[in-house]
């Protein structure tokens, strides 16, 4: 009908499975023989790996992006000197990956749940980190956490929204924090907040004492319907066991069908 523009279905989500750098090179080979994208987590002690490990996947045209996983160096706390020393690791991991693969680096506050943190030291490094990156090329998203100051939703968008960054939603952190295991919020409560600066997804059900897979899409179900409607297209199955992660990827391409 003339003046009707027909609704365009949504693009199918890239599925990425997460590789640390010490899984190299038995992990990466098997992401790679089953068609999976790849999320990178860099270690601060040897980013010259980077080349070895990525340039292969980007040669085969695989898909990667990164993870900045890096306990030990806060950029939000509340000792300055500890925050600064923090942010040369973060800002070296942006020239590390400038220029590979999709430029998008997911990073973290409160990963040591003794570290105090500095709500006002987030958003200045973070929004130092987003400049920095901006200038390079390169997103920063800032990721939830199961427990401390980014298990609040509120504060992973007041600090995303006030640096510019966008935001990782780890999933199984969300599911299981504690204002969602007290019913509080709600995992789509969670996810409706991030939405309009969301970019990526960590895709699991819950956290334990280990990251756990779906048996069924109980839980993931909804929240994969309001995933559907955003411009999130990037789904990382976190999940250590090969075996559980092509079961979830299965579960999730039978769902979208």
């Amino acid at each position: 009908m003339r003046g009707i523009v027909p609704r365009q279905p949504p693009r199918p989500p890239t599925i990425a499975l997460s590789a640390r750098w010490d899984t190299y090179p038995d992990r990466f080979r098997w992401i790679a023989e089953h068609g999976f994208a790849l999320e990178y987590t860099l270690t601060p002690e040897a980013f010259d790996l980077l080349p070895k490990h990525i340039d292969p996947f980007l040669e085969a045209s695989v898909p990667v992006r990164y993870h900045g996983f890096f306990p030990g160096y806060e950029i939000g706390h509340h000792d300055s000197l500890i925050a600064e020393r923090a942010m040369g690791v973060h800002m070296a991991a942006l020239e590390a990956i400038r220029g590979r693969g999709e430029q998008v680096i997911t990073f973290h506050v409160g990963l040591h749940g003794e570290d105090p943190i500095d709500p006002d030291m987030v958003m200045e490094n973070l929004r130092r980190l987003v400049e920095c990156a901006s200038d390079l090329g390169i997103t920063v998203c800032l990721e939830n956490l199961r427990r401390g100051p980014t298990s609040h939703p509120e504060n992973v968008v007041a600090w995303a929204r006030a640096s510019g960054a966008m935001i990782t939603l780890d999933i199984g952190h969300a599911v299981s924090c504690p204002r969602v295991q007290s019913g509080e919020l709600t995992p789509l409560d969670f996810l409706e907040m991030v939405a309009d600066r969301l970019l990526e997804v960590h895709m699991y059900e819950r956290e334990t004492d280990r990251h756990r897979q779906p048996q069924d899409m109980t839980i993931l179900g909804p929240i994969v319907d309001r995933l559907l409607a955003t411009q999130c297209t990037w789904w990382t199955i976190e999940l250590d066991d090969c075996a559980e992660a092509l079961a979830t990827r299965s579960l999730l391409l039978n769902y979208l069908r």
